[in-house]
């Protein structure tokens, strides 16, 4: 739906975020844990700042956990290991020049076969039609050239210009 279709005072649905950042987190566990909830289980939180500090002991425990070099192994979502990288010659690709790239310590994760399959489900979420590179922008009837004067000739349909120059009322592609 374009913005012009919307009646007026009608403002735009909010887009979705793109990301799930850390504040999103405490959010969604803040609603899902509110105290007047009904029988689920968990902590009943009262305030989002508990649910902002639960959210923190957390990634605080899985990041103090990679500094001593273990592995957080996260069920369903996958595995975080530390792998330290040797010291290494590199270049530096503005200047070309030869440098030497420190040692340093890297974190990788490895995905769990869970999450794969969830993420991989057929008919997940309904996917927009892709469009046919073979069909044009438009139609092309008998009446999409419209006669111009002598002097410019025949006109195309904006779309089907393309970047074109205009000199001395004549159509010339670009490169020309």
């Amino acid at each position: 739906m374009r913005i012009m279709d919307f009646p007026a005072g009608v403002s735009r649905p909010p887009k979705p975020p793109k990301s799930f950042t850390r504040s999103g987190l405490i959010h969604s566990i803040y609603v899902r844990f509110q105290r007047n909830r009904g029988e689920e289980e968990g902590p009943r939180l009262r305030r989002r700042a508990q649910a902002e500090s639960l959210v923190l002991a957390v990634l605080d425990e899985i990041g103090s956990a990679l500094e001593r070099g273990m592995r957080v192994e996260l069920r369903g979502i996958g595995v975080l290991t530390v792998k330290e990288k040797r010291e290494r010659q590199g270049r530096n690709p503005r200047t070309g020049e030869a440098l030497v790239i420190d040692p340093r310590r890297v974190v990788r994760f490895r995905v769990s076969e869970l999450l794969l399959a969830r993420l991989n489900q057929p008919n997940r979420r309904p996917e927009r039609p892709k469009s046919d590179p073979r069909q044009l922008a438009f139609r092309i009837d008998g009446d999409q050239e419209k006669p111009g004067n002598i002097h410019t000739g025949h006109t195309l349909p904006r779309l089907a210009r393309g970047r074109t120059r205009r000199t001395e009322g004549a159509i010339y592609e670009k490169g020309e």
